[in-house]
């Protein structure tokens, strides 16, 4: 079986009470930079921007690497319970339940992480020396939060490998 992957849960964030209250506090909008972008962002994106302005109105919006940690997804993983240890090892510090299924050889997890977690747990997973089963999995969770608009890997660079799968490599390294 070649290990799947669904995103569960992600942020829901009351803007309407956090902008309010920040405005109120700050005298001045945070969501100003985000307003102003043309593109698209998700929720996450919106927050962490909004977040960056609260420390500086100097700060552009996007993923800001050093606030990755205040947003949280869940993802529900299905694998052969030969592969699932080394899925949930690739997910280290993140909290999972995990269970055998009715099909005896299979198990499903649901892990949770904050979005920097996530970022550590695709490119651990996407490595080169990590078992085929586990990139397999970690590229349906790569390509799961890039379809979600939570691109966090704007620094690497996916590269094909010969069974289907890909590796993400540094482009800091080259």
């Amino acid at each position: 079986m070649k290990p799947d992957a669904v995103l569960l849960s992600k942020p829901n964030i009351d803007f309407n009470t956090f902008l309010g209250l920040s405005k109120q506090a700050l005298g001045r909008s945070i969501v100003s930079k985000v307003d102003a972008t043309e593109r698209d962002m998700s929720d996450a994106e919106k927050f962490i921007s909004c977040l960056g302005a609260m420390l500086s109105p100097k700060i552009g919006t996007g993923f800001i690497p050093s606030l990755l940690n205040h947003v949280s997804f869940s993802v529900f993983v299905g694998a052969e319970t030969r592969d699932m240890l080394d899925i949930l090892q690739c997910a280290a510090g993140m909290p999972f339940v995990a269970v055998d299924t009715i099909a005896g050889s299979v198990q499903i997890a649901v892990i949770t992480g904050t979005l920097a977690q996530w970022r550590d747990a695709v490119k651990s997973g996407s490595e080169p020396t990590a078992e085929l089963p586990v990139r397999q999995c970690f590229n349906k969770v790569y390509a799961l939060f890039k379809a979600a608009d939570l691109n966090v890997w704007s620094d690497f660079r996916a590269k094909p490998a010969n069974d289907q799968t890909f590796y993400l490599e540094d482009k800091r390294n080259r």
